[in-house]
């Protein structure tokens, strides 16, 4: 009796072994330094002004199988606006545009995946600026997982892009010689935990 219950918990124990892992989310970490979140906007018809935020930070939760259970909150910078122009990206830090000294950070916080393509998504959820939070919809491209020759860490690269109204979150200064339309451009690399 104690070989056949010693054989059955052993033929148990080598199936649970055997079976197939499920995967689950994996928590990567934003990486400031290599994480760009870029904007452009018309200027008075003429051209665009092109503009980056060089710091964030969040963490983007990965299910490699079911992609759609993803879910990402990150956090921008205001003050780490750069436009090549300091007395332009003074101005837009200042009161009348972005207001970094009330409104210090920006944030999303995703809501819905929904895979378009084997490599790509689109992720609504909430976005806040100057302390209003509106629905936004971000296009993602996952350009690659692996591990990085340089530390020998899991990353993940992802492009992400979309359109936001700057008067959906409140700013509303120089309408219509200044665009309304802000194009967002983010390459964004996340290093696995």
């Amino acid at each position: 009796m104690k070989r056949l219950l010693a054989a059955v918990i052993a033929g148990a124990a080598l199936s649970v072994a055997a079976a197939p892992a499920f995967a689950a989310e994996v928590a990567y970490k934003i990486d400031t330094a290599h994480t760009e979140t870029t904007f452009v906007i018309d200027r008075f018809g003429f051209n665009s002004v092109i503009g980056l935020f060089a710091q964030s930070e969040g963490t983007i939760w990965l299910d490699e199988a079911a992609p759609e259970k993803s879910r990402v909150e990150a956090t921008v910078t205001v003050g780490s606006l750069l436009t090549g122009n300091t007395t332009r990206d003074d101005h837009l830090k200042g009161e009348r545009w972005l207001n970094a000294v009330k409104n210090p950070t920006m944030t999303f916080k995703s809501t819905k995946v929904e895979k378009t393509g084997e490599t790509t998504a689109k992720v609504s959820g909430d976005m806040t600026i100057m302390g209003v939070t509106q629905p936004a919809v971000l296009n993602v491209k996952l350009n690659k997982i692996g591990t990085a020759p340089n530390n020998q860490k899991k990353q993940a690269g992802f492009t992400i892009t979309g359109q936001i109204s700057r008067k959906a979150f409140g700013s509303a200064s120089a309408a219509g010689m200044i665009g309304d339309a802000v194009d967002l451009r983010i390459e964004a690399l996340a290093v696995a935990q």
